[in-house]
């Protein structure tokens, strides 16, 4: 075998391993973008679990009952203590709102988070809470919120308590 031919063998076996390489680098592209995907899908899910661990706690819980329930007679601390709470749920939307935007946050997350929004905003505190807090986001996410203020309409208040009791024992009765 001459020089020529083997050099051309090198040459073919030399493309052959470049493709094959590009193959592993695509593969490898891949599986960092589902990595990054799912890091920020967990990211969002401690962030919603961090808020709801919040409300849960004894006394927040009670005013968020007393809300729900139609009070309208708050102290200034209570104010300030729903108003931070509302505030962490605006933020956690707006997280989503611009990875949404930005493409890395894919349209079911983004339905889940949009369908959280909208059911809040149907409460009168929260709506309140919003306009005190609304300067404080982006703007496209400020539009987008105002937005949908103009478009959901408020609920009548509710009781959870009677509504959970109403279903449990419906549920309590199919057994």
């Amino acid at each position: 075998m001459a020089l020529a031919d083997l050099a051309a063998v090198g040459s073919c076996v030399s493309g052959v391993a470049v493709v094959v390489t590009l193959g592993f680098l695509l593969l490898q592209l891949r599986q960092a973008n589902r990595n990054q995907r799912a890091a920020m899908q967990q990211g969002r899910s401690a962030r919603m679990f961090a808020w709801i661990m919040r409300v849960s706690e004894p006394e927040m819980s009670a005013l968020t009952a007393r809300l729900f329930d139609g009070e309208t007679e708050l102290t200034s601390t209570e104010a300030q203590s729903f108003g931070s709470s509302a505030i962490g749920l605006f933020w956690h939307i707006e997280d989503s709102f611009l990875q949404h935007r930005g493409g890395t946050l894919d349209e079911l997350s983004w339905a889940t988070d949009q369908s959280i929004l909208r059911s809040f905003l149907r409460i009168p505190a929260f709506r309140v809470a919003w306009t005190f807090n609304r300067t404080l986001f982006s703007g496209p996410y400020r539009a987008y919120v105002d937005g949908l203020i103009e478009e959901i309409p408020p609920r009548a208040t509710f009781n959870m308590g009677e509504i959970f009791t109403q279903r449990l024992k419906a549920e309590q009765a199919r057994i």
